[in-house]
């Protein structure tokens, strides 16, 4: 089956899904948004820009530009030395790439993603440095992808307590001081990060490091105030994950928007792929719950031996869940 027809017969299993939204409740605004690799990013082009991320495609709302160091050294006029920002070209050339996107997209919008995997060195947090590097760049905000190295978190009285707790509401804190709105702050947590306690206590898969590491902030009202979104990483966690499950234990703290991720394969852990009937039929349950659209890591990921609906290339999902977003919107 040929990807135009794949996406149009998935895109008809997420309205049908999202039709069964009650009329009483309005819909919430569906987003998209869309991890940038910046270590994969075009060198410069004959246009003098990154025309990867100029044409960013049509239905994405929001570009997390992949990854920034939480301790990156920033002084200003667009030098991108020591900030962990990955493009092969200067911080100019990236400025006016960003500014090239806004023209042919407006509305859009651009963030840049702090951690992740790699940049883990949470405790030395700059957020005066950041927030030049947000400024400079004409920015609408943070996401905070936190995965610390040892968590260590484990249940006392029913509770989740972790070794991490202090550090991330201290960077939260700190994030919305340095950033005040209307900058948006985001945090993308782990897949298993909620659950742990009430309904979910023993949710699956259980004993991966970051389970219930959220929990501390999800409780703390005054904290998940200052975040204007959350997606889910509800990935990387093997074939028993239930990602709806995931998203109802983040729901039940937090009720500002939610995005559902998702990656193409390989996971980095388990085995588990997304198809693009799956990932389509995942979305349209999760926007049926009151989800707010689509995560997807990332554009850039290497995809892939022959790609196709069973195992799709990051476009291929990418293009299916902007058709499903789209067709939400209207609907």
């Amino acid at each position: 089956m040929k990807l135009r027809s794949a996406c149009a017969v998935l895109v008809t299993l997420a309205v049908t899904a999202g039709s069964a939204l009650s009329a009483a409740h309005e819909r919430p605004p569906v987003q998209l948004a869309a991890y940038y690799a910046t270590w994969a990013a075009d060198a410069e082009s004959a246009s003098g820009l990154d025309d990867r991320l100029v044409r960013i495609p049509d239905g994405v709302t929001e570009v997390l530009l992949a990854f920034m160091r939480p301790d990156a050294t920033y002084a200003g006029n667009l030098d991108l030395t020591g900030t962990g920002v990955q493009v092969p070209y200067s911080g100019s050339v990236l400025k006016a790439s960003l500014q090239a996107l806004k023209e042919r997209r407006p509305g859009i919008r651009v963030m840049v993603s702090i951690g992740g995997e790699e940049y883990a060195n949470w405790a030395g947090f700059d957020a005066r440095s950041i927030r030049r590097f947000v400024e400079d760049f004409g920015l609408d905000g943070v996401d905070l992808d936190f995965e610390p190295r040892a968590p260590n978190c484990r249940v006392r009285a029913g509770r989740t307590a972790c070794d991490s707790d202090a550090l991330l509401l201290d960077v939260v804190e700190a994030a919305r001081s340095a950033l005040p709105r209307p900058i948006a702050i985001w945090l993308t947590a782990t897949n298993t990060g909620a659950f742990g306690e009430g309904a979910w206590r023993e949710a699956g898969p259980t004993g991966g490091p970051t389970y219930g590491a959220f929990l501390p902030l999800l409780r703390d009202p005054t904290r998940r105030a200052l975040l204007d979104g959350i997606s889910i990483m509800a990935y990387d966690a093997g074939p028993t994950y239930r990602p709806l499950e995931a998203y109802a234990a983040y729901r039940n703290h937090f009720q500002g928007p939610i995005l559902i991720g998702f990656t193409s394969p390989p996971e980095a852990w388990g085995g588990h792929v997304y198809t693009l009937r799956k990932a389509v039929e995942t979305l349209g349950s999760a926007l049926e719950k009151g989800a707010n659209g689509a995560m997807i890591f990332a554009i850039g990921k290497d995809p892939p031996p022959d790609p196709g609906p069973e195992r799709p290339s990051p476009d291929e999902l990418l293009a299916v869940l902007a058709e499903a977003t789209g067709r939400a919107r209207t609907d």
